[in-house]
């Protein structure tokens, strides 16, 4: 167990053993991994599977004209996939649950025989289901209108409308349907499998820490990060070394997931492009719901704006005597310059603090961050087996979320803490909808979890009363600027490079560390000593295996809900509602359409991402204020 000497309040030593939060309580679900409840849903949704299979095969004949059916055929195969759709999304709820139950259990315990093994039988079931569905997607992808229309006029798929709608859009990238079959049976061993390769390497490292006493001590890749966000500056170093030189151990493995996940990706572009090239861009912003003008608008934004971050970066440096930041500077707390208040929390108090603060939104979201905590539906305990990062998740059959993270008392973890129960916060208001229209997109995804953060930086500076705490807290709400438009936007560039490079040749380990340090060059500038060239290694969101580009959405959360917290005071007591409604659409509409309803914006033009970047300058010139009145 990692142990970090604190004092509370009274002055008192306390260990992170002490401070960081409990283990998740999920035997409502499930009261075990050999249970039989878990073999029975499984075994549930293999029988549904077979009855999905049984109705889908009664559309094959129409696929080879599914535009041009006489009036007997289209009653058929309306009849039979709506048949087959109400028994795949009885099995998806059943597997689903399954698997977010499985992947809990590895999160915390990532070399865990059992749990592993279990896992590789759900995702076989879940094939075998999207295959079983796939001539019924198909069919509704390439059929008349007329003929989607009478589908959908029924209770039992009416809810598919938007998912519906928005696979028609690519309808021009369609294949045979033993084409769209083979990468998804395939995927099982081939594109799934670099996935859970990383999640392997990542929760089975371990890093030796030089410790400043001088002892050595062996942690997981979890507990080393949590001490890159420590005060002890010698210990984030140590931390940071250890962790790059663990990582380095594995690069040739993550490079080799790397190019694989992006030459899986790449080939079945381009086997789609018939009728039109298919860009690789264009499969993460359908699948984020933006379009690419959107998308262009915000990132030239962001880019025009990097001095933002650059600038908060070397207010950093200068209020510390530093000339310049090193990359395990990057996340520590800020520095005690003035007398604060601002004592490090332990889990319930961190808890308290953030009910509180989404008090000031509304009672109702502050209750039910209380409630996450009563249920014990948060994971923030410490393990040297646990996988590094933190997530949101939620179980299909009970509508119930679940938090997982490391929770060691730090400033950035009360708002990852925050972040987490803002997604948690947002699953849960829909809780009441079909399932089908809770499957919102990243994008608007990283709304409701950022808008959440703010919530607690507001509410943390309305409370300051000294220049100490003021301090404290803004260096924090001005660290969003440089994780966000800094940070995040490196990745974009890292990634968007490595596509575009991709297509023509393979990266060796050497080539990925010379692309990112450009990339953060790019964006960092010159305020930093050395730039993470592991950092494509140490970073989640380049393996994994189901979606690309996991980086914008960041950006756009950011600063899309800056645009909705703008709101608050203007709307006043009539905000809430608002959100609560916004958030309920973020299934059934696109983000434009989201913005365009809730906000009037357009997000295809550069005034919005602007408007939100004025309220990023106001605080960025807030916190220098701060740091002048110190100096």
């Amino acid at each position: 167990m990692l142990e970090i000497n604190l004092l509370n309040s009274d002055g008192q030593n306390q260990t992170a053993e002490a401070i960081s939060g409990p283990s998740w309580d999920n035997s409502a679900e499930y009261p075990g991994l050999d249970s039989a409840e878990i073999l029975g849903d499984l075994k549930r949704a293999e029988v549904l599977t077979a009855k999905c299979a049984v109705f889908a095969q009664e559309i094959r004949p129409f696929l080879e004209s599914p535009a041009e059916l006489t009036k007997d055929q289209k009653s058929k195969a309306v009849l039979a996939a709506q048949q087959a759709y109400k028994n795949f999304a009885e099995a998806q709820v059943l597997s689903g649950n399954v698997h977010t139950y499985v992947s809990c259990e590895l999160s915390c315990d990532g070399s865990n025989a059992e749990a592993k093994e279990l896992d590789a039988k759900v995702t076989a079931v879940e094939n075998k289901m999207t295959q079983a569905f796939n001539p019924v997607s198909l069919f509704l992808q390439l059929t008349s209108e007329d003929v989607v229309k009478e589908y959908l006029d029924s209770d039992d798929t009416r809810a598919s409308k938007f998912s519906v709608e928005q696979s028609r859009l690519l309808k021009d990238q369609a294949l045979g349907l033993a084409e769209e079959d083979l990468p998804i049976a395939l995927g099982e061993h081939g594109k799934d499998a670099w996935g859970k390769l990383y999640s392997n390497i990542s929760s089975s490292l371990s890093a030796d820490i030089n410790m400043p006493d001088g002892s050595i001590k062996n942690v997981g890749l979890a507990e080393a990060a949590s001490m890159m966000m420590g005060e002890d500056r010698v210990l984030r170093e140590a931390a940071f070394r250890a962790s790059k030189k663990a990582w380095a151990t594995q690069e040739e493995a993550c490079a080799e997931v790397i190019n694989s996940l992006s030459g899986w990706r790449l080939e079945e572009y381009k086997r789609r492009s018939k009728v039109k090239k298919v860009h690789f861009l264009d499969a993460p912003l359908h699948s984020s719901r933006i379009s690419k003008e959107t998308l262009d608008a915000m990132m030239k934004a962001t880019k025009d704006a990097r001095h933002l971050g650059q600038r908060v970066l070397k207010l950093k440096a200068k209020i510390q005597g530093l000339e310049k930041l090193s990359p395990w500077d990057l996340n520590s707390p800020p520095p005690k310059m003035a007398e604060s208040s601002w004592q490090k929390p332990t889990y319930d108090e961190a808890i308290d603090l953030i009910a509180k603060a989404f008090d000031s939104v509304d009672g109702e979201m502050g209750d039910f961050a209380r409630f996450m905590a009563e249920q014990k539906w948060i994971d923030g305990s410490v393990g040297p087996k646990k996988r590094p990062g933190a997530y949101c998740t939620k179980f299909p059959k009970s509508r119930s979320p679940r938090v997982y993270m490391t929770y060691t008392g730090g400033m950035r973890e009360v708002k990852t803490l925050a972040h987490e129960l803002g997604h948690a916060f947002h699953n849960w208001v829909m809780k009441d909808m079909p399932l089908e229209e809770t499957y919102y997109p990243m994008t608007l995804a990283e709304t409701a979890s950022i808008f959440a953060e703010t919530v607690v930086n507001h509410s943390l500076l309305a409370k300051a009363t000294s220049v100490g705490d003021r301090f404290s807290f803004l260096w924090n709400t001005v660290s969003e600027v440089t994780g966000l438009l800094t940070n995040v936007a490196a990745r974009f560039e890292f990634e968007n490079e490595l596509y575009s490079q991709r297509e023509n040749e393979s990266f060796t380990p050497e080539k990925l560390k010379k692309l990112m340090d450009k990339s953060w060059t790019e964006y960092y500038g010159d305020t930093l000593t050395e730039n993470d060239e592991m950092f494509w290694a140490s970073k989640l969101h380049f393996h994994i295996s189901g979606l690309s580009f996991y980086n914008y959405p960041y950006i756009f959360g950011y600063l899309f809900s800056l645009g909705v917290y703008a709101q608050k005071d203007v709307l006043g007591d009539k905000f809430y509602d608002a959100y609560i409604a916004l958030l309920r659409d973020t299934g059934r509409l696109t983000a434009e359409e989201v913005a365009m309803k809730h906000l009037n914006a357009d997000l295809t033009k550069p005034d919005f991402w602007n408007k939100s970047l004025e309220i990023v300058t106001k605080n960025v010139e807030e916190f220098e204020k701060v740091v002048n009145e110190l100096l």
